[in-house]
């Protein structure tokens, strides 16, 4: 009942439908439309890349301004009630899950319309390998969200968006350089990394399966850091 009622209410709000459905469903159409004439190769990076936009606007921006604006409300649901800060992590995790996976399908059926991908088994593969980045991200925001205050999460929402961006890049094939060759190695200390080799490889059905289990041991790594400092602060936040 409070998953469908937070969802219902998500989908009213004007700041997450122009973040992360408008804005990325606009940009593919430009990208497709216009500059595609001239590269119709780099249809799937733009994909991917709309993709990327809805879900880190979702999943950084509107869920991490969200839970700060909610957060007093679960402590004292903790605090005074049998709900418990593994319910509201699993019940914030679904309804991100759902709110992903419903973007990711508004632009899989945008790029379908427009001729410029068919839905394939890569097509899928893509999809499903991004749902998972939508969870580590999730997670990211849900953090910022329990720790810090409301006006900063005013201000920093967009330049937060950003340095997520940058850390998903893929500036390894733009050039190589010292400068690109050191944010490269700081990169693959992030599961995004991960995921852009992955859909490349799946692109060129290359092999990717070393690319999955370096997925999957920086997601370990890096949610089990976000939840010890989750449950913290959360300790901090009913005494």
């Amino acid at each position: 009942m409070i998953n469908a009622i937070n969802l219902q209410t998500v989908l009213r709000n004007r700041r997450f439908l122009i973040f992360t459905i408008v804005f990325p469903t606009v940009w593919f159409a430009f990208m497709d439309l216009g500059i595609g004439i001239f590269a119709k190769n780099l249809t799937m990076t733009w994909f991917i890349i709309s993709a990327l936009m809805g879900i880190i606007g979702n999943s950084i921006v509107t869920f991490g301004k969200r839970i700060g604006n909610s957060k007093e409300y679960y402590l004292i649901a903790i605090k005074t009630t049998p709900y418990s800060p593994f319910k509201w992590i699993m019940d914030s995790m679904l309804q991100q899950v759902l709110l992903n996976l419903l973007i990711l399908c508004i632009l899989t059926l945008e790029a379908i319309i427009l001729g410029a991908i068919s839905f394939n088994l890569s097509t899928l593969l893509l999809i499903i390998i991004l749902l998972p980045l939508g969870i580590y991200l999730s997670f990211v925001g849900f953090l910022i969200g329990v720790v810090a205050k409301k006006d900063l999460l005013d201000m920093a929402g967009f330049p937060l968006m950003c340095v997520v961006a940058l850390l998903i890049s893929p500036f390894y094939t733009l050039a190589q350089n010292t400068f690109f060759n050191v944010v490269t190695d700081i990169q693959k200390l992030f599961p995004g990394y991960y995921v852009i080799k992955l859909a490349n490889a799946i692109q060129n059905s290359g092999n990717y399966e070393k690319l999955i289990w370096l997925f999957v041991l920086t997601f370990v790594i890096h949610v089990a850091i976000i939840l010890f400092l989750f449950f913290k602060s959360i300790k901090k936040g009913i005494e």
